[in-house]
């Protein structure tokens, strides 16, 4: 970190600079007063003065005067240090302490996060194995009844529904593996607009028969070293997430821009892929505990989806942040470093 403040140093020196030299100068014209004052104070002068009165009377009002006017600029210098002094730890709070302090907020979360998936992970990873027998072995039997010649059209029913049930129970065992045991993401050069075409690509269709309209805002063009299968992975569980809490006739909107943001005490370019929709929103309470492991508001969700997301973004250095506003939709924003800042780092 000490590598990246020399920037706000700069400038806190430089006004701080400037603010000694505007006290050099005012503590100079003080002296400069006190010196015309000690230069009129002399024997012959005051021997002059003793002799008339009036001379006393004026000689008496020039040193109030002077002596007013030291006063002053005294005071200024005064008032102008302490103003200064305000003004430079609040620029040191602004640009130093608030970073620090929302990193490690942001930290904090994230550690607090990996906590309870290493411990749940533990757990679902052992479950998972201990159901996947099984549910082969029920899953063959089906396969075999239904392939039978024997069994009756209502049986038949049963046995589609058992199979439905069985294949949502497999891709509930199959997020807890994923969850449980995440691999590494193998990290190549991926253009940022390749990443939002490919998940709009896959997911257009569907949304236009649900009657959602998907638009692509591409900005400035970036690259970075990510795993490109996970991050499409990622956008998918988003703009699902987005298509699920938007009504008919509404819009879905995938974004990329490359800005400044906060990250590690240093203000980094990154890059930002934006998923925003026009959907109902998040409730407070939802908010609190979206990224839990198992926490889900869907009939159908295995509350993994976005703890995955999380997951995958963190092993990519990224971070994934959303503002959301009731009946007025959501934007989930994943801030990933670009390539060339990434490569420094490492």
């Amino acid at each position: 970190m000490p590598a990246r403040i020399p920037s706000r140093l700069t400038e806190l020196l430089l006004l701080a600079a400037a603010i000694i030299l505007a006290l050099v100068w005012a503590e100079r014209l003080a002296w400069r007063q006190i010196g015309a004052l000690r230069a009129e104070i002399t024997p012959a002068h005051l021997a002059q003065v003793t002799a008339d009165s009036a001379a006393t009377e004026q000689f008496v009002a020039a040193t109030h005067s002077a002596l007013a006017r030291v006063r002053q600029f005294l005071l200024l210098s005064l008032v102008g240090l302490l103003v200064s002094g305000t003004v430079i730890l609040i620029l040191i709070y602004r640009r130093m302490i608030t970073p620090l302090r929302t990193d490690l907020s942001e930290s904090r979360a994230i550690i607090e996060r990996q906590e309870k998936l290493a411990s749940l992970g533990v757990l679902a990873a052992g479950i998972a194995h201990e159901i996947r027998n099984p549910l082969t072995a029920i899953k063959v039997r089906v396969f075999s009844l239904k392939a039978s010649a024997h069994v009756a059209a209502s049986d038949h029913e049963d046995l589609e529904v058992i199979e439905n049930e069985i294949d949502r129970l497999e891709r509930i065992v199959r997020d807890f593996l994923q969850f449980a045991r995440p691999t590494e993401p193998k990290l190549q050069p991926v253009a940022a607009t390749r990443l939002l075409q490919d998940a709009a690509a896959l997911l257009s269709a569907d949304l236009a028969k649900r009657g959602l309209q998907l638009q692509l805002e591409l900005g400035t063009e970036g690259t970075v070293l990510a795993d490109a299968d996970k991050m499409k992975q990622v956008l998918i569980n988003m703009i699902q997430n987005a298509a699920e809490s938007t009504e008919r006739g509404g819009t879905i909107t995938l974004r990329t821009r490359v800005e400044k943001r906060a990250r590690n005490g240093r203000a980094d370019r990154v890059l930002v892929l934006e998923v925003s929709d026009t959907g109902r929103g998040i409730p407070p309470e939802v908010q609190n505990r979206m990224f839990d492991p198992f926490f889900t508001t869907k009939e159908s969700g295995t509350g993994l989806g976005l703890g995955i997301a999380a997951r995958i973004v963190e092993q990519h250095d990224g971070a994934i942040h959303y503002q959301t506003e009731l009946n007025r939709g959501t934007t989930f924003s994943i801030v990933l470093p670009l390539a060339a800042d990434h490569e420094s780092q490492a």
